[in-house]
This record gives C-alpha cells, structure tokens and sequence, in this order.
C-alpha cells in the first residue's frame, strides 16, 4: 500500500454510536431496568406469561444467544416456547411498549447530557460533512425515545438512528447488520460508507470484535471509573455478571481507543476534530 493510500484510509467518514451504556453511562441501571422490569413487564402483560420468573428465565436464555430482546423474543415464539395464550408478537410491539413505560428517569444527571451533547455538536459544527449514526440492538420507538430524553435527537435525526428492528432479522454482533447500516446510510447520503473509513463506538466486546472484524476503527466506552482507578475487582465482578463474557476488556487487541465516556473523546481522538478528520 503505497502511502497515500495509507493516509487517505486513516481518514474517517462515519462515526456509528450504540446508544444502551455507550451515549448514556452504564451506571445508571437503565439498562438492567429494561432488561429486567421492562422486559418482564412486557412479557407478562402482552404475552401472557404467567409469571415474572418463568418470563425473565427465557428472556436471559435467548438473549445470551442473540443479545437483541427485540430478535430473541422472535426466536423464542417460533420455537415454540411462548405461553399457548400468547398473541403473535411483532418487535414493533415492544418498541412501543418500552417507550411508554420504562423509567426514562433513570437515564442519569442532565450535566451527563449536556457533557456528551456538546462534545458531539462540537464535532459536528467542525465537520458538518461527517455522517453521525446511532445504531442500537433495541427497537426503533425505544431508541428514539432515549435520544430524545438524552437531549441528543438533534444531533442524531431520525434517519440516521437504526434499531434492531430495522434490520431484523440482523442484530449485532453479527456481521450482516453492521453491513445493513453501511448500505442504509450510503443510500442515504449517496455514497459508498467503507469499513475502514468507520468508527464504532460501543460498551458491548462482542460488538468491538465484530466491527474490528470488518476493518472498522473501534472506540470501548468502557463507563465512569473504570480506566482512572476506580473500577475495582468488585466492579469488574458485577460488569462481569450483568454480562457475561462481554465486560469491558481495555487489553483487548480489537479495541483501538477506550474512554470511560463520550465526553472523552476529543481528548482521547483529537484527529477528529483536525481539518481531514482522522483516527490514530
């Protein structure tokens, strides 16, 4: 590769942002209240399951496999496992649902908003020509409402945030819904989105691996303390339970920068914010 080509690969296009523990800190327990509760509540009242436990236990069991509700509820009804009372689930049902009950509150200190929003119009003032995508493994309403909450709809419009259900029957990590976003935003903008001229910016390892995989840059949100001292044994322990095999590993060969929080970034990535947008 000659060293122009070298150059112009460092050069990056889109910046693609989870929304769950990466736009908002994972120390909020939002996340576990909608996978726990809101989840739950969801299953038990419009699928009929007849009992919280009996609810939570298959939710975890297909969630561990696909990491997506939305696509491991699908999976569960076709095979078979829902409750004989159950009306056909559509994600679209769930989106809804968690957009009108969770406990938005939850979502943390507006300063956090504030923190992570004028980080990101500061890139997008500087680069106005940058695509800024949010791509999450909820269903659209939910995500949509998240932003919302966050302050941060303006920054990421309507046709640039992906939910699982957009993408179905694709989820993260697999591969082919990294592929799908790259096809919608290239249709979106008219031109080609590559793997390496993307950044990913994610909490989830298996989703960092994935991207990697696929050539693109990778930015761990790894949360509040856990790279300035404060994430201990203990935490590491608790990241470890809420998800298994998937807490932040900053070691990990496939994670190129880790920050505990967006508002991070320009300090951690300043190339972004340099005339041609770059990435170490």
């Amino acid at each position: 590769m000659s060293q122009n080509e070298s150059a112009a690969r460092k050069i990056i296009s889109t910046l693609i942002f989870d929304v769950d523990d990466t736009l908002y800190d994972v120390s909020t327990g939002f996340t576990t209240h909608r996978n726990t509760d809101g989840a739950v509540s969801f299953m038990v009242d419009r699928l009929n399951f007849s009992s919280r436990k009996e609810a939570q236990a298959l939710r975890d069991e297909y969630f561990e496999r696909f990491h997506a509700t939305a696509k491991a509820l699908k999976v569960a009804e076709a095979d078979g496992r829902f409750p004989p009372n159950a009306p056909k689930y559509e994600p679209k049902d769930l989106s809804e649902y968690w957009a009108e009950n969770l406990n938005f509150a939850l979502l943390g200190p507006s300063a956090d908003y504030a923190n992570a929003k004028s980080t990101l119009e500061s890139l997008q003032s500087e680069h106005p020509e940058l695509n800024l995508v949010a791509f999450s493994n909820g269903p659209r309403k939910y995500v949509l409402r998240v932003l919302r909450e966050m302050g941060l709809d303006e920054i990421f419009p309507e046709r640039m945030v992906f939910g699982v259900d957009d993408i179905l029957p694709y989820c993260k990590p697999e591969p082919d819904s990294f592929k799908c976003i790259f096809e919608r935003v290239g249709d979106l903008v008219g031109k080609e989105i590559v793997a390496d001229q993307c950044v990913m910016f994610e909490d989830s390892m298996k989703n960092i691996r994935a991207a990697k995989e696929l050539g693109m840059k990778t930015v761990l949100i790894a949360g509040k303390g856990r790279l300035s001292g404060g994430y201990t044994a203990a935490s590491a322990a608790a990241a470890e339970a809420t998800k298994p095999g998937d807490a932040p590993v900053t070691s990990d060969p496939a994670v190129d920068v880790a920050v505990e929080v967006v508002a991070d970034i320009k300090v951690a990535i300043p190339g972004l914010w340099h005339k041609i947008p770059t990435f170490p």
